[in-house]
């Protein structure tokens, strides 16, 4: 018997429907049941948590409105302390005297006590109360002497501050708080105000914290028979709602357990009418969180949540099995369609003329004017389809520019090798040896070198590192090296040519790029070199006697090449001795960075240059540039890398 798909489908979603659902509502009572009394328990836990969290974060606002107070006092004091120095300072002692006793009228109508003690410590102006307080023996409730805090101290220019306990009217003593601010070469300025009793503070404290939670309660939905009570240690009610819990009913080890910082939950087994509880202790006050809610509360919502969910199951089931009909019906037809044309798309050939514009024909017919997930479907497949033509077309054209641009790119990186000469490439002369490196950043780069004989005979060695990166580095380079060439061949010193090469260069140059530029003139037979430098990094002269330490060439001849016309270039000179060599580089070497941003610095280049004395000038630059590749790490390279060492031969 041959069934459509319609049907299969059809018969298949009720089979599994059906599989599914009776199991589900045959089962799934105790899991629901269970999952609704968590909920509920877990619902009564937060509230009692809700509860303990208010309790804190009252107490912690009330202490800080505590502490604020004092605090504005301890501002009040010195601000009347710092006036009232002030004053002293500007003042004759006669007429301060006479100020001072106008103060002591003003701050005693406002509670506070005036005192001023001279530098030997007796009392020039004071009071009752500033007198009980500097008594001898009097100390604060640091320990500290009263008496000690008259003596002068520099370090103490805005005042010090003591709490002290004095003699009240009632015969307890109360607590006072005391500026002492010293008065340069003229005394100490003492300033008290009495502060609100710790004891009386705690018990108002107290006071208003069971008001607030009382509050808090009071606002509080608590189910049928639940309640939270908040019980200070010696078992009195303070705040509660709903039937009280008693502590005295739980085992000692239970309490203990509690003050000790755990918050215990639990349930009483057994009994006409068990209960869950939850009790925590809040250390600060010394008071307990007792809450407690019976068992059956917890369940009832439970077992009145798993007949409903019965019910709507039973009712869903034979729903599913009615919309399912239809949407079958509806679905398979746009379906089939959307099938066709992905196969469609697969057979496609991209790659042949036919393969970028085939999107229309794919599209044609589809549903995409539905407004259901099926019309959804087709639209973003319709969507998928066009945007897949477009990248095609895309990607033909990127690829056909990228291959072009790559084209160029290399016959560029080509003609500029070209210009210059090969790396081994120097003349070979008796009594000298060069080689070079260069490693652009990018395809091609703006570092130069260059090496020749002289019109007079003498070993040209000439390096520079322009601006900039990338095909204009490289025409501005190419325009240096020709340059150069050019200059020396006519016969010019180092820093003629240097002139000659800025002016030129500065002309016409609308970008403001430049180039830092060593030129120089090495006679193999004498060591020496004569050289300008147009602010490169300094070369380093090394000899092969580990006891000839590793020297920089630091003087410089000029500014950069080509960023200004009309500058002169002083000529500088340096003598290599037999067996020494000199490397010359880019900063592209000394600014190797690594990934912790870590520049390779001229120190390392001296450093390795230590350990490579006698080698040859290939193998110097083979050497630095694997310990500037050690140092990089898997950073990328970020500047265009070059390098020349030449050598005087060993006598």
């Amino acid at each position: 018997m041959n069934f459509s798909l319609r049907s299969k489908l059809f018969l298949l979603v009720g089979f599994a429907i059906s599989l599914a659902a009776v199991p589900i509502i045959l089962f799934s009572r105790a899991r629901l049941l269970e999952s609704g009394m968590d909920r509920e328990r877990e619902a009564f836990v937060n509230t009692v948590m809700l509860v303990e969290d208010s309790l804190s974060v009252r107490y912690l606002n009330l202490l800080t409105s505590e502490v604020e107070s004092v605090l504005q006092s301890k501002r009040d004091l010195r601000q009347y302390a710092t006036m009232m120095r002030d004053m002293l300072l500007l003042e004759r002692d006669a007429q301060a005297r006479f100020s001072l006793e106008r103060w002591k009228k003003v701050l005693d109508a406002e509670g506070l006590h005036l005192a001023f003690y001279d530098v030997e410590g007796r009392a020039v102006l004071s009071g009752k109360t500033t007198d009980l307080l500097m008594e001898d023996g009097r100390q604060d409730f640091k320990g500290q002497s009263m008496r000690s805090m008259l003596e002068p101290r520099e370090s103490l220019s805005d005042g010090q501050f003591a709490v002290v306990r004095v003699p009240g009217g009632s015969g307890q003593e109360l607590p006072v708080l005391v500026c002492f601010m010293p008065v340069k070469n003229r005394g100490t300025l003492v300033l008290a105000a009495p502060v609100a009793d710790a004891e009386e503070s705690r018990a108002q404290l107290e006071r208003r914290m069971v008001l607030g939670i009382q509050e808090r309660l009071d606002s509080l939905e608590l189910s049928r028979g639940a309640s939270i009570s908040v019980v200070s240690s010696d078992g009195r009610v303070l705040a509660g709602k709903g039937t009280h819990m008693s502590l005295s009913s739980l085992p000692a080890d239970v309490l203990e357990r509690v003050r000790k910082g755990e918050a215990l939950e639990g349930s009483t087994e057994g009994g006409e009418n068990p209960v869950l509880y939850r009790l925590a202790y809040f250390k600060a006050m010394d008071w307990y969180v007792a809450a407690s809610i019976p068992m059956s509360s917890i369940t009832a919502p439970a077992e009145q949540l798993a007949r409903h969910l019965f019910a709507v199951a039973a009712a869903l089931l034979g729903a599913s099995l009615l919309i399912m009909l239809v949407l079958t019906m509806r679905i398979i037809a746009p379906l089939r369609l959307l099938t066709v044309r992905a196969r469609e798309i697969a057979r496609e050939d991209f790659s042949s003329e036919r393969g970028v514009g085939f999107a229309d024909d794919i599209v044609d017919d589809l549903p995409v004017d539905r407004k259901d997930e099926v019309g959804q479907l087709a639209g973003a497949f319709a969507h998928m389809v066009k945007a897949l033509d477009e990248n095609i077309r895309r990607l033909v054209d990127t690829l056909a520019v990228r291959q072009r641009m790559q084209g160029e790119l290399n016959a560029a990186r080509d003609i500029q090798m070209g210009i210059l000469p090969p790396p081994d490439g120097a003349p070979k002369s008796l009594g000298y040896a060069a080689a070079a490196f260069l490693e652009p950043a990018k395809e091609v780069g703006g570092d130069l070198y260059d090496f020749f004989t002289a019109p007079d005979g003498r070993q040209a060695v000439v390096i520079g590192d322009v601006s900039d990166k990338g095909v204009s580095a490289a025409l501005f380079m190419s325009m240096t090296v020709t340059l150069v060439r050019y200059a020396l061949a006519e016969g010019l010193s180092c820093p003629e040519a240097m002139l000659r090469i800025n002016e030129r260069l500065a002309e016409n140059n609308p970008t403001c790029m430049f180039v830092t530029l060593f030129i120089g003139l090495f006679d193999p037979e004498t060591g020496r070199l004569d050289y300008a430098s147009g602010a490169h990094c300094p070369p380093f002269i090394v000899s092969p006697d580990p006891k000839v330490p590793v020297r920089a060439l630091t003087e410089t001849s000029g500014p950069l090449v080509g960023a200004m016309q009309g500058v002169d270039y002083e000529a500088c000179r340096a003598s290599l001795a037999p067996g020494e060599y000199c490397l010359l580089y880019t900063d592209g070497v000394s600014e190797a960075m690594n990934e912790k941003l870590e520049l390779f610095g001229e120190n390392r280049i001296a450093e390795t240059l230590d350990k490579l004395r006698g080698a040859s000038p290939d193998e110097v630059l083979h050497g630095v540039m694997q310990e500037v590749k050690k140092h990089r790490g898997s950073a990328p390279q970020s500047d265009d890398i070059t390098m020349l060492c030449f050598r005087r031969a060993a006598q």
